[in-house]
Order: C-alpha cells, then structure tokens, then sequence
C-alpha cells in the first residue's frame, strides 16, 4: 500500500533578450517566440493512493491484484485496476496474462498554449460548405492550447508466455491490445475538409459565409485501436575458460492499429507504416538486438535499433496537386543506429560505462512532417529518428552499501 503526493509546474517566460526587433526574436511560433510564453507559472497537484496484493490462488497459480486513485487539481479523480494472472507448471514454461486501464492528462502546452493565428497559404482546398474555392491568405489558421481538454483513458490487455528449455537459452512471445478513447489529437485543414460534417463548428465564418478561421487546436477525439506481439529471445555461452558471451533480440511486430474520429463513426483505415498526427506513428517492424562480450571486470557490447520504412505525411500542396516537388518520396527509408559501449567493474562499488551512439553517424531518414504537433522542425520525424549524429557517452555508478 502507498501514498503519493507532487506538484508539477511550468513557466515560459519567452525571449527575455534586450533586441526584440533582432530578426530572429521575430520568427513566427520559434521555440523562443514570445507568443508562446505563459501567463505566470501554470501549476497542477497530484494525490494518489495504491494497494496491491498477490494471492496465491493454486499451486504455482497466482493472482496479483491492484488498484490506484489518482486525483489531478482540474480533472477530479480517476480509478485505475490492474488484474495479472502467472502460471509456471513447470520451471522451463511460465504462462502470463493481464487486464488493465489508464489515463492520461493533457500537457500543459495543450491546454495553455497562447493561440497563435497564421495565413492560411494552402491551394487548391474547396469549401464543403459552399462548395468554392479557398482562396490562399483568405483565412486564418489557429492553433495553440485548449483549455477544456481532458484525459485520455485506455484499457489494456495482455498474453503470453516465456519458455526456457536450457538455462543459456529463454524466449518468449506475448500479444497485447492497447484500446484508447477520447485520444488527444490535432487536426490538420486537410482532415478538417475532408470531415466538415463532423469538425463544422471548427469553422469559422463570416457574414457573407467564406471562411475567417480554422480551428485546428487539440481536440479529444474518438478512439484508437492498437494490437501487435512482441518476441524476445536470450541466450549465452561460455567462450574459453574464462569469457562468456550474451546475445539478446527483441522484436516488436504490429498487427493492428486503426482509429476514428467519433465513437460513432466508422473506422479508418489501416494506420500501419503510414504517417499520423497521433501519439506515435505505427510501424510494423521495431527491433532491438545486442551481442556482449565479458571477461573479468570488463564486458563489450554492441547494439542495434531499427525501424521499418513507412509512407510518408502528405503536405496539403501536394495531396492537391498544386505542388509537384522534384525530388520528393513518398515513402520514409528505413531507420538502422548501431552503438558500442565498454563497461568496467574492477573498483569496488564501482561501475564505470563508455559508450558511442549512433556508431557510423547515421543521419535520420528525410520526412516531410514540420508541425508543431511533434515538435520538429522538418526533414526528420522525431517520434522515429534522432537527429544528434555520433555521441558519446560517459557514466559512473557508485553504491556505497
């Protein structure tokens, strides 16, 4: 059983610089512009309480049962229950399965970003409403926080089981679902046409009925669907008398992953390797290896990451036809880092770790996307790539009992 108790707070106070007329403190929804600063610290108290309990319920059978309440100044309270079920009849076979639900609040930034306004510069968009064309510069696009967002909610499922049939070899294989409602989206002007009848009152109009403004800031919208399985698989060998060499693979393969825009509404298509504005962006294929090496005090790893190839965001331009840009792909290459690190333990207490990322420099595959919605800027996605070249890395860890 616990208690928990924080308080969370944000400021930003925007460029504080003397030369405000400088052309770069005058770039438009810039990190430092100042349109985004708060109004004075923003602040939010989180109290929670958890009990967890686990019940034997057969031989080698147990129940892990638990529950949590978390109470968020501005939201109310929210009760969260996680059932798990283990079954190990053997010691070379374990069987799991759980059932769980979440929630999660809206950021700051979603709910308190100052509204920023920028020209509609898109052509070749028709108005549903009147069935015209949009002429560019002719209405505003806003964007920024929404005040009455509220938390996404999910509920989890999970399945699986792990076999060890020698003790230098362990794999196992797990299915989950992940179903989420009232997901925390933004809308681009494409999807907003594309779906007047449903987001029309995000159009704002003036008295002779063209547009004046578009509202595209965060919106809770409908559901979201994601299921996949996950591989994993361990292994090690003794090499000489006094090596012994580790191997590890973790595969995590998608199976569906879908959403749409009302509760009521039909489901979309399938959202696998395609660009989307949600959360994350779902690849088919995300995998992680590593081969170790250890001897005494020193062991030397090697790892990789990759991240499968996937259709690419479709600027409003182009979707039109209105832009044809030469050298464009519609399709994101594949994503490949490998890393190497050193580790020695020869100090008493002491664990002392040297790494490189990104091995060979690799720069992030090109991606059209450049709203803010991720936070990039252009050319890369960051919800998939890195944009830091090769890094290293220093860590010292020291126990002192």
């Amino acid at each position: 059983v616990g208690l928990a108790w924080r308080q969370e707070s944000f400021l930003f106070t925007g460029d504080t610089r003397t030369n405000l007329s400088s052309s770069d403190a005058l770039i438009f929804n810039a990190p430092f512009d100042n349109g985004l600063a708060t109004n004075g610290t923003l602040k939010r108290t989180v109290k929670a309480v958890y009990l967890e309990l686990q019940i034997p319920l057969l031989k080698n059978l147990d129940l892990t049962a638990s529950g949590r309440v978390d109470q968020y100044s501005g939201f109310g309270s929210s009760k969260n229950p996680k059932l798990a079920l283990r079954w190990a009849p053997t010691e070379k076979f374990l069987v799991r399965a759980a059932y769980s639900t979440a929630f999660g609040v809206p950021t700051f930034k979603y709910q308190y970003d100052p509204v920023t306004e920028s020209p509609l510069a898109s052509t070749g968009l028709i108005d549903p409403g009147t069935g015209q064309l949009i002429q560019p510069n002719s209405a505003t696009i806003l964007f920024g926080g929404k005040p009455d967002l509220q938390p996404e909610k999910a509920k989890m499922y999970s399945a699986g089981f792990v076999v060890q049939p020698t003790r230098n070899i362990s794999a196992s294989v797990d299915w989950w679902a992940v179903n989420r409602t009232g997901t925390i989206k933004s809308f681009g002007t494409t999807q907003l046409l594309a779906n007047y009848a449903i987001f029309k009152d995000r159009f704002i109009r003036r008295a002779d009925g063209t547009i004046a403004q578009i509202d595209t800031r965060w919106v809770n919208s409908g559901q979201a669907s994601t299921r996949g399985i996950d591989f994993g698989v361990k292994a090690n060998m003794d090499v000489g008398d006094k090596g012994k060499l580790f191997a590890d693979f973790d595969l995590s393969y998608l199976l569906e992953k879908k959403s749409r825009l009302l509760p009521n509404a039909p489901w979309g298509v399938s959202e696998i390797d395609s660009f989307t504005r949600s959360s994350d962006i779902g690849l088919h294929n995300k995998q992680t290896a590593s081969v170790s090496y250890r001897q005494g005090n020193w062991t030397v790893t090697v790892n990789e990451l990759f991240r499968n190839a996937y259709a690419d965001a479709v600027l409003p331009g182009v979707a039109s036809g209105a832009v044809h840009p030469p050298q464009w792909n519609p399709t994101v290459k594949a994503y490949r880092l490998f890393g190497l690190s050193v580790t020695y333990r020869g100090i008493k207490g002491t664990t002392v770790t040297a790494g490189i990322k990104n091995l060979f420099n690799t720069d992030p595959p090109f991606s059209a996307t450049y709203d803010t919605n991720s936070g990039a800027g252009s050319s890369w996605e960051p919800r998939i790539a890195d944009p830091r070249g090769r890094s290293f890395t220093l860590r010292v860890d020291y126990k002192f009992y």
